[in-house]
C-alpha cells in the first residue's frame, strides 16, 4: 500500500466513522450620446445636422462629436491616436487612444495583441506547431495522473485491519503520518512539514485521522516518530508519491491550444445479458471562458470484451470547432447511458439542441456537439436533458485536467476512465479511453 493509499484508508474510515481563479477579461467603458444644452424652443433642434466640435479625449487628445441626423443633439467624442481630431484614427470602445502602439507594453498587453510594443513573441519549444495539429499524433504516453479507475468497495473493518497492519510494521507510510501528526522538530524533512501544513488546513478530518490511528494502536504520534524515525530514502519515495511535480509555464508557452477526444468504449461487462448494451455518451468540457457539450454517437449493441471506437469528429469532447485554448484547469463531466427505449438517443440530442440554442451555443453541424462563449450553463442544461431521457444512465464521472500540465500534454497523452456496478441484477462495467494533444502558436 503506496503513501497516497494509506490517506485514502485512513479517511475512508473516518467517514465511516463519522457516520482557478478563473481568468475575466478587463470590461472597456462605453461612449454615450452627448447632447449640449441650448437656448432655442422646445420645437427647435439643438444642433445644425453635421456640425462638428470639438471633445476632450483622455492624455490630452482632442476628438470630434458630430451633429446627430436629427438634429436632436451630438453623437459619442471619435478619439484618435494623434490628436487629429478626424475621427479616422485608431481609438479603443472608451473613447480612449488604443494602448497599442504607445511604446510601452503594458500590463494588458502582450506579444500576440501587440507586437509593437511587445517585441516578437519568444517561441515555445515545449509545444508542437498548430499546423496539422487537429489530426491526433500517434498516442502512446500514459497519463496516469488523469487515471480515473473504478474503485472496489472495502469494508471498514479490511480497511482498519490494513492500517493496524501498517502502524505495527512501522512502513514508511506510517512513519510520515505519524511525524505530520507530531509536533514540528528541528530539521525534520520537507515533506513532513508539508503534509503536517496540508493536515492543519483541515482540524476536523485531521482529528478523525488522530482517532483512527488511536483505534489501532497509535495514540503518542511523537514517541512513535522516535521509534521509528523517517529516513531520507522514505522522504524521497514520499515526495514522489505525494509531491505533484512542478511544470511551470515559461511566458512563451502560455495558453496552449489543445483537443480532448474519447477515443475508444470498452465494454468489459454488458449490462444488457440478453440484447447486449448500446451505449452513447453526453460529456461537458468547461474552461475559464467557454463550454462544450458533446452527444457521442450510439454505438452498435456491445456484448463483453467487445469495443467501439470513435472518429475523431465523433469523440471530440473539446476544441470541437478546433483547436481552443482553456485558459485555466479543464473541466470533464461524463454521462454514458445504455440505450433501452426507441427514442431515448434522439430525444436527448433535441433537447440539448433546443436548449443550447436558447443559451447561445453554437452548433457543430452533423457531430452532434455544442460550443459555448460563456461558462456555467452546460451542468445544468444537460442535467434537465438528462432528466427527460428514459434510458439507463449507468455511468457518472467527473475529473479535472490541472491547467499546469497542459504544455506538456500538447505532445499527446491518453488516459481511462472506468465505472462499473449492479443494475436491476446484471453487472456492468465500462472503460473510456479518453485522448489528448494540442499546439502552440508560437512553436518553434
Amino acid at each position: 500500500m503506496t503513501y497516497k493509499q494509506v490517506l485514502i484508508a485512513v479517511t475512508m474510515v473516518a467517514a465511516c466513522a463519522g457516520g482557478d481563479d478563473g481568468r475575466v477579461d478587463p470590461t472597456l467603458g462605453t461612449t454615450g450620446t452627448t447632447m449640449p444644452m441650448t437656448d432655442s424652443g422646445d420645437d427647435a433642434p439643438a444642433c445644425v445636422p453635421g456640425t462638428q466640435i470639438e471633445c476632450a479625449c483622455g492624455g490630452g487628445v482632442q476628438g470630434v462629436q458630430a451633429c446627430l441626423p436629427d438634429g436632436s443633439g451630438y453623437d459619442s467624442c471619435e478619439c484618435t491616436t494623434d490628436g487629429s481630431g478626424d475621427g479616422s484614427g485608431d481609438s479603443s470602445s472608451s473613447g480612449e487612444p488604443d494602448p497599442c502602439g504607445n511604446g510601452t507594453c503594458d500590463a494588458d498587453e502582450d506579444c500576440n495583441g501587440c507586437e509593437q510594443d511587445c517585441g516578437v513573441c519568444e517561441p515555445c519549444t515545449l509545444a508542437p506547431s498548430c499546423e496539422g495539429a487537429e489530426i491526433p499524433p500517434m498516442i502512446e504516453t500514459h497519463a496516469d495522473f488523469l487515471d480515473d479507475p473504478m474503485m472496489a468497495y472495502v469494508p471498514p473493518h479490511e480497511i482498519v485491519a490494513m492500517l493496524q497492519t501498517h502502524v505495527e510494521q512501522a512502513t514508511p507510510a506510517a512513519r510520515l503520518l505519524a511525524a505530520a501528526l507530531a509536533e514540528p522538530t528541528k530539521g525534520e524533512p520537507s515533506i513532513v512539514a508539508t503534509l503536517r501544513s496540508a493536515l492543519a488546513a483541515h482540524p476536523t478530518a485531521t482529528a478523525a485521522v488522530r482517532r483512527q490511528f488511536a483505534a489501532v494502536g497509535l495514540t503518542a504520534p511523537g514517541s512513535y516518530r522516535a521509534v521509528h524515525p523517517l529516513s531520507a530514502a522514505h522522504e524521497a519515495v514520499a515526495a514522489t508519491e505525494l509531491v505533484a511535480p512542478t511544470r511551470p509555464f515559461t511566458a512563451p508557452c502560455d495558453d496552449p491550444r489543445l483537443r480532448v477526444r474519447v477515443a475508444r468504449l470498452d465494454v468489459h461487462e454488458e449490462d444488457d445479458d440478453f440484447a447486449n448494451d448500446e451505449v452513447y455518451c453526453a460529456i461537458t468540457a468547461e474552461a475559464s471562458e467557454a463550454a462544450e457539450i458533446k452527444i457521442t454517437p450510439i454505438t452498435p449493441a456491445l456484448d463483453e470484451g467487445d469495443s467501439q471506437v470513435y472518429s475523431v469528429d465523433g469523440g471530440t469532447v473539446w476544441g470541437q470547432s478546433g483547436l481552443a485554448a482553456p485558459k485555466g484547469n479543464l473541466l470533464l463531466t461524463y454521462y454514458c447511458i445504455e440505450s433501452d427505449t426507441s427514442n431515448g438517443y434522439a430525444d436527448l440530442v433535441m433537447a440539448v439542441g433546443d436548449a443550447a440554442m436558447q443559451a447561445n451555443g453554437v452548433d457543430i453541424p452533423g457531430v452532434d456537439g455544442w460550443v459555448f462563449p460563456t461558462v456555467g450553463v452546460v451542468a445544468n442544461l444537460l442535467a434537465g436533458a438528462l432528466s427527460l431521457d428514459g434510458d439507463d444512465q449507468l455511468f457518472n464521472a467527473s475529473q479535472v485536467v490541472p491547467e499546469d500540465q497542459h504544455v506538456s500534454l500538447t505532445q499527446g497523452a491518453w488516459w481511462s476512465v472506468r465505472r462499473n456496478g449492479t443494475h436491476i441484477n446484471s453487472d456492468w462495467d465500462w472503460e473510456l479511453r479518453m485522448e489528448i494533444w494540442g499546439c502552440h502558436d508560437n512553436a518553434g
